[in-house]
């Protein structure tokens, strides 16, 4: 049986990374241990909720003294801080709903040429006006630290490339027939944490790691409720569907949270 780390970055979720720790503790059965690095939350609520859990011995905590992103919280959790052969990473916001969600992950990459488990989406236009490569979801997926470490090690920070540059001056020529919007930069490419892994996959993977989809029977087990961290707190610039969006979910993550704490 090999050791796997449950690596999560936080930053302002409130209940939400209640929910996600609480949830992965009732529902994990696999041994492991969770490891969470808390990004200079400013909301006064995830700090002492966090260090009550460490003091518990739920989960290992790491926090930053500056705010390094998510991508900077990528880098540390998966390049410096997790010593185990498998990682689950998961977002804050998720939350884990039945029991066999890590096995079923760990069964997609018992081949060692298996590098991850994750949704998986291709090149894209966005409609704010750039170019996307492929991405792996990683809010939800499962890493062979094993292959990992063995050259496919990425820096997880988000990055702006032109399209001049390789790879990206081939990677979108599928998409040269598809409408650009009207404010359409065409040297413009947004490399967010989870290409990074795609491109590295896809353009510099002498090995032949791959990268398999989650499987259908996981889908039931969890929940991303999605972009928690960056609507939790509300701010002058958000609009009204942004609030009500907030109150929504917020307000179903409080009410899950609270049925899993009187379920026995």
């Amino acid at each position: 049986m090999k050791s796997c780390s449950i690596l999560i970055s936080n930053y302002n979720s409130f209940e939400a990374i209640q929910l996600c720790v609480e949830s992965i503790r009732k529902y994990t059965k696999y041994p492991h241990k969770i490891v969470v690095l808390n990004d200079h939350c400013i909301n006064k609520v995830d700090d002492i909720y966090l260090r009550d859990c460490q003091k518990k011995g739920w989960i290992e905590l790491y926090e930053s003294s500056e705010q390094l992103t998510h991508g900077g919280v990528l880098n540390k959790l998966m390049n410096e801080i997790c010593d185990t052969e498998l990682a689950a990473l998961l977002d804050c916001d998720v939350q884990i709903k039945a029991t066999g969600w890590l096995d079923d992950l760990i069964e997609c990459v018992v081949d060692p040429k298996v590098l991850a488990v994750c949704e998986i989406a291709g090149v894209r236009i966005s409609s704010y006006g750039y170019y996307v490569p492929g991405f792996y979801r990683l809010c939800f997926s499962l890493l062979n630290m094993e292959a990992y470490r063995d050259g496919m090690q990425v820096d997880w920070r988000h990055e702006w490339e032109t399209r001049e540059k390789e790879p990206y001056k081939n990677m979108f020529r599928c998409l040269d027939d598809i409408p650009r919007p009207r404010n359409f930069n065409d040297n413009s490419v947004d490399v967010d944490p989870g290409s990074k892994l795609w491109v590295k996959v896809n353009y510099d993977n002498p090995k032949g790691y791959g990268v398999v989809s989650l499987p259908e029977k996981v889908n039931s087990k969890y929940y991303h409720y999605g972009h928690i961290s960056m609507i939790s707190i509300p701010n002058p610039t958000h609009s009204k569907s942004v609030a009500q969006v907030r109150t929504e979910r917020m307000g179903k993550i409080g009410e899950e949270l609270r049925r899993l704490r009187c379920q026995p």
